[in-house]
């Protein structure tokens, strides 16, 4: 994985934007990322189904919930799946050891603990994006490109739709991620996902198509 994109995230995350942060706050930053990568071992999953889109959402024929064919029911995912018949179902985590650190940085110094927490969230999506990547090569070599990765929470993509991408997944089972009722993930820096194949791929999603133009977060 890239250590200076998650350096960079990692200060972004704190709200650095184009301010160049002091000499103790890089001290703890790369502290932060030093910890993250000798003690966290990520894990994903993921798995390919096929779907029906349509312009309210998307169909997944042979996925089924109280007896009955799941639809997701939202416009853009709809979109962002135009013409395409599969998609990638995936799940991430960097584990428990990574809430261990969060705490343990927090209970000694509050603003290490804010540091480990940016660190932790740049950290999962470098390693998401490099677990893409690598898919993306695959199916490239197929002739089929893959979209950018559209979460529940995303849009109109509601996030009660995290029970079922974490039953297509198995994710208790296959990576130790699980779900309370209210669809917060255990552990918290973990990732769920889906990713479109073929169709018209190639849009891209995130900070650019994204109306809050004065995000704290936002990419330049």
């Amino acid at each position: 994985m890239r250590t200076d994109v998650i350096r960079s995230e990692t200060l972004r995350y704190l709200g650095c934007g184009s301010e160049i942060p002091d000499e103790k706050t890089l001290e703890m930053v790369d502290k932060a990322i030093a910890l993250l990568q000798e003690k966290v071992r990520p894990k994903s999953v993921y798995k390919i189904i096929e779907i029906v889109p349509g312009a309210e959402g998307i169909k997944l024929p042979g996925v089924y919930r109280n007896g009955e064919t799941v639809k997701f029911i939202s416009e853009s995912l709809g979109r962002v799946m135009s013409g395409c018949t599969r998609m990638i179902v995936f799940g991430a985590t960097l584990g428990a050891e990574a809430d261990m650190l969060i705490k343990r940085a927090a209970a000694g110094n509050i603003a290490m603990g804010a540091v480990m927490q940016a660190a932790a969230a740049a950290y999962i999506e470098e390693y998401c994006d490099t677990i893409q990547g690598e898919l993306s090569e695959k199916f490239r070599a197929e002739g089929e490109p893959l979209g950018d990765r559209f979460s529940p929470g995303y849009g109109d993509f509601a996030l009660e739709y995290q029970h079922v991408l974490f039953g297509i997944l198995d994710c208790q089972r296959r990576i130790g991620l699980t779900l309370s009722d209210n669809c917060i993930m255990i552990p918290s820096k973990s990732v769920t996902a889906v990713i479109p194949i073929g169709g018209s791929c190639g849009r891209q999603l995130g900070c650019s198509c994204c109306e809050k133009t004065d995000c704290l977060y936002r990419r330049k």
